[in-house]
């Protein structure tokens, strides 16, 4: 009955329940799991959590989420160590809580990491699979991510056939090409389709019927809509100013405000852009229908199911424009290079000087990890980076004297946009950020606040490069942590 699905017949003898799939995983052993936010395994995590028979394991994955994959085993307590881009409100609490130890890294440096062995050895990879050829070869579901790395470094593999994806669509990866081939366009292919495996390694496959239903984006506001706009006329600036061409490749990362940009380019006659980038929304899938983008390389599609519904339905036109590559062929600084791209990128918050913290809030609770923001932050020909001037109904300023935690520094940050306008950064020196920064992208209920503290770090630092008064740099925290607040009171 699963013909159609496992084409080698001797591999079809391996296949048994996700309990007895799950049986197989041991106390201690490092796993490594396929999936990018879709495309992850759900069946064997749900029964490894639900018999807590394998404790103290250590799991890597390139943007781990689901209840029924990392939130499952979070919950559950049997996960020592993470590592990767999370975005699991359960593992994120375990890992604030002191239950899970977790690295953050730069994820175009992390398949380079995994087989230098900086994680230990990968006892195990459990991978989503749509299909296994007849060679063996495996045809991974809507991800690439870091799949093909540890299906190649691992001592046995457990595999999900997930039958709740048609059959056909194999076909949008790019896997095998060269060691050092750079991709000249985001649509050319340099290798095959599926994942080359040693057979003798897979131990175990799991039949499922299991949707992607996680990933929901929250309602978009007027706010946004502002800030989305001031994104739309940076671009259009550029272009008119010649900095940028008129069908420029971009890389946008995720959340609402990706997504407003998205659909600011659709409203605003932008035709025949390319993507390059390390996720695809619901969103940039409509711009591609829409000729807005012409050709898009990701690692994975970061849809909801309305994404997928879209999908499905267009699946053979889907297949012309996108391909879907390892996360050490998206991420790569070479490879960022060559395609000359706009970098546009989420910050939970920047400070006058243009350092971005998009990690941890009040610098010391995880949000989610720093993801692959820095690898295309630095490679770029122009590097954006958005957030809202504030949160918490004007309680919390995004745009602080100092953040308390650096992921992008100023360094890597050409323009920042809020609500409120755009800073333009570009050869302009630490006072000079900061009077911008300040005039144009701080709200007017903290814009005062700041040019106090800024004059204030100028006085007492004197002819200093970057005046800073480090006694109060971050008292904004303790303030709001304290009252409720970063406004001053009185």
């Amino acid at each position: 009955m699963y013909e159609d699905r496992i084409l080698n017949p001797e591999l079809r003898k391996l296949v048994m329940s996700a309990e007895e799939a799950a049986a197989k995983v041991k106390s201690g052993m490092v796993i490594a799991t396929s999936g990018f936010g879709t495309g992850y395994p759900k069946a064997i995590p749900t029964a490894l959590a639900e018999s807590k028979h394998a404790t103290g394991l250590t799991v890597l994955n390139g943007a781990a989420r689901g209840d029924r994959h990392i939130g499952a085993m979070a919950k559950a307590g049997i996960l020592k160590r993470g590592y990767g881009f999370q975005y699991s409100k359960t593992m994120r609490n375990t890992i604030n809580t002191g239950k899970v130890e977790y690295s953050d890294l730069h994820l175009g440096q992390f398949v380079d990491k995994i087989k230098r062995g900086t994680y230990g050895h990968i006892d195990m990879a459990i991978m989503e699979c749509s299909k296994i050829r007849e060679d063996g070869g495996l045809v991974p579901t809507m991800s690439a991510g870091i799949s093909e790395a540890i299906a190649q470094l691992a001592d046995t593999i457990l595999i999900e056939i997930n039958e709740d994806l048609p059959i056909d669509i194999e076909g949008f990866h790019d896997f095998g090409a060269p060691e050092g081939a750079i991709v000249e366009s985001p649509s050319q292919r340099l290798g095959v389709d599926y994942i080359k495996v040693d057979t003798s390694k897979i131990a175990g496959i799991v039949m499922t019927n299991l949707p992607d239903t996680d990933l929901y984006y929250p309602e978009a506001t007027e706010l946004y809509d502002k800030l989305s706009g001031n994104v739309i006329r940076v671009l259009k600036n550029e272009i008119a100013s010649g900095g940028i061409p008129e069908h420029f490749t971009f890389q946008s990362g995720m959340g609402v405000v990706a997504n407003l940009v998205l659909v600011g380019l659709v409203g605003q006659g932008f035709k025949d852009l390319k993507m390059y980038t390390e996720v695809v929304s619901d969103q940039a899938l409509f711009a591609v229908r829409e000729g807005i983008i012409s050709e898009v390389t990701s690692t994975t599609l970061d849809i909801t199911p309305i994404g997928f519904e879209d999908l499905l339905r267009n699946i053979d036109f889907f297949k012309q424009h996108l391909v879907l590559r390892p996360l050490n062929v998206t991420n790569s600084a070479p490879q960022i290079m060559a395609q000359d791209l706009v970098s546009m990128n989420t910050a939970w918050e920047a400070d006058i000087y243009g350092n971005i913290n998009s990690s941890h809030a009040m610098g010391v609770q995880l949000i989610n990890g720093l993801g692959g923001s820095n690898d295309f932050a630095r490679n770029a020909k122009l590097t954006i980076f958005t957030t809202p001037s504030t949160a918490k109904d004007d309680t919390i300023s995004r745009i602080v004297p100092m953040v308390p935690h650096v992921d992008n520094t100023e360094h890597d940050v050409d323009i920042i946009v809020t609500e409120c306008g755009y800073a333009d950064l570009r050869g302009l020196s630490p006072k000079e950020r900061a009077a911008s920064i300040i005039e144009n992208c701080a709200h007017p209920a903290y814009r005062q606040q700041l040019w106090s503290y800024f004059n204030s770090a100028v006085e007492l630092c004197g002819p200093c490069q970057t005046p800073h008064d480090l006694s109060t740099a971050l008292s904004w925290y303790g303030r709001y942590l304290e009252t409720g607040t970063m406004k001053e009171q009185g």
